[in-house]
């Protein structure tokens, strides 16, 4: 006979004064797989967990098949079993035998499992813990993208399982319903799902047990709050709703909201009521309203709440930069003086002001159509509407500062986005177009147009020496050269090309003469 022979039929021997100690050791001689193995001997030693949100309450837990419990024994006997729930119900532990603990919490399955064990293993202390949850199977039905089973794991709760690729377009996210069978009959859980991923806020989100029903209605009521809240538009209603509950889902009042607000409800099917009440009085609730299927909030926008308007003046002056102002009431000249006042270097004659106008961005049509004409094609009035309209869409103006600064009138005032742009003084005239040498001409008190087109190299052979125009610097103004008297710094002279005409229309024009000349011929020739 063996050693490890004769081992078993001693224990065997003292089996029956002690059945208890025998078991053990024999199931550590024989090495016992199943019910008996301990946590140790599993592959690895790692027991592998579902995904869970926070430890598994043992008074709401309830025990099912397929559950895997951990037996623990520790005093004047130190043993660990781990056992599965069988398909009926019951947990096998070693000298003891099956114990019913299906459909019992956790705390209550602890508690039988602890009588039964300590009548076998007396004077030792008996603990019962769930090591893996079982995986069950729960069924969707009502308004969902997959009708029917689903597997999930017991430790699982209604909000988890139901994720957003699980719902319809038109599934109700805050009437949804865990319909549960008990031996006292049908349960129905409420779930409001869509207040709970807006707020945090979810009063019963239940474990779920096997053959749940997770019960998806179709969405077919609604509340709506619009305004001054974070997250104003339309909710579907529940059961319960009352105007908090609407601010709440609404993410709460904005700090630029009145207190003033109003409530509009349908009457009937045609008629309109209106109820105001104020938005503190809700928020510390001293005042609530249940609402109904279309009702809507409006919670107002206080004006220019924490708007604070500002101009930037930039260039040759002390202090560039952007600065607050006050509308209606800070000028041009308050902008000069907060800013320190201008450099030596600034061109005071030409501050340039850029204003943007609110239409510069949306189309013209009329503008579109004239720009794509040729001058001859314009009638006088055309051509003079399409510079009217350019002109006005213009974003700078030109202030000369000697005149502004002894001028309230032309003082300008200030709007919110205004650029003051002082350039560096520049004394010279620009002369381009139909030149020998376009650029710069240094600036003279009493010079002529004409001395400014010699400096420049002439007039090219395509020039048209009648048309030469000036555009002032300060004004922005185009005028004839012959109406300027005297030309300032930073003025443009322009020369512009002279246009072709054609051999056919001086023909043309040349056959009009004669025929006219013969006709004045024939007419006075006496009879």
């Amino acid at each position: 006979m063996t050693p490890r022979r004769a081992w078993t039929v001693c224990l065997a021997a003292l089996s029956l004064a002690s059945p208890a100690w025998a078991q053990d050791r024999l199931l550590d001689l024989l090495g016992a797989s199943g019910a008996g193995r301990t946590q140790a001997s599993s592959a690895g030693g790692v027991v592998a967990l579902p995904p869970m949100t926070g430890p598994v309450d043992p008074a709401e837990y309830m025990v099912g098949p397929g559950d895997v419990l951990q037996v623990n024994l520790t005093g004047g006997v130190t043993r660990t079993w781990e056992a599965m729930v069988s398909p009926e119900g019951t947990l096998f532990v070693p000298s003891v035998g099956g114990i019913p603990v299906a459909g019992l919490s956790l705390l209550d399955a602890r508690r039988v499992v602890t009588q039964r064990v300590s009548v076998e293993y007396r004077k030792v202390n008996v603990d019962l813990r769930l090591l893996r949850p079982r995986v069950m199977l729960v069924h969707l039905a009502g308004e969902t993208r997959h009708n029917g089973p689903l597997e999930v794991s017991g430790a699982s709760r209604a909000s988890e399982v139901l994720a957003d690729t699980l719902l319809a377009p038109r599934s109700s996210r805050r009437n949804i319903e865990v319909r549960r069978r008990t031996p006292q009959g049908e349960q129905r859980i409420p779930l409001d799902l869509l207040r709970f991923r807006l707020t945090g806020r979810l009063p019963r989100d239940p474990l779920l047990r096997d053959g749940d029903v997770l019960f998806v209605p179709v969405s077919n009521s609604h509340i709506g709050i619009e305004g001054a809240v974070g997250r104003a538009g339309q909710y579907e209603l529940a059961a319960g709703d009352s105007l908090s509950t609407l601010f709440e889902l609404g993410g709460g009042v904005l700090a630029d909201a009145t207190d003033e607000a109003i409530l509009v409800r349908f009457r009937d099917a045609t008629h309109m009521d209106s109820l105001g009440f104020r938005v503190s009085d809700v928020v510390a609730g001293r005042f609530d309203v249940a609402l109904r299927d279309g009702d809507r909030a409006f919670v107002y926008y206080i004006p220019h709440f924490h708007r604070l308007e500002h101009a930037s003046i930039l260039g040759e002056v002390q202090r560039p930069g952007a600065y607050p102002l006050e509308p209606g009431v800070t000028r041009l000249s308050d902008m000069v003086r907060a800013s320190g006042g201008f450099l030596e270097t600034a061109d005071l004659a030409a501050l340039r002001v850029f204003r943007a106008d609110p239409k510069s961005g949306d189309r013209d049509p009329e503008i579109e159509r004239l720009s794509q004409l040729s001058r001859r094609d314009m009638t006088s009035s055309e051509y003079e509407v399409l510079r009217a309209r350019i002109t006005a869409r213009r974003e700078d103006f030109r202030v000369d500062w000697n005149r502004a600064k002894g001028d309230p009138d032309l003082d300008m005032l200030m709007r919110t986005g205004d650029i003051v742009r002082v350039d560096p003084s520049l004394a010279a005239v620009r002369v381009e177009g139909e030149v020998r040498r376009p650029g710069l001409v240094r600036h003279e008190a009493n010079r002529k147009v004409s001395e400014y087109v010699r400096l420049a190299g002439g007039f090219s052979q395509r020039a048209s020496r009648g048309q030469v125009r000036i555009t002032r610097a300060v004004t922005g103004q185009t005028l004839l050269a012959r109406e300027v008297s005297a030309l300032e710094p930073g003025d443009l002279i322009w020369v512009p090309e002279r246009g072709d005409v054609a051999v056919w229309q001086n023909t043309q024009s040349l056959l009009l003469v004669l025929a006219q000349i013969a006709t004045v011929i024939v007419a006075v020739r006496p009879r």
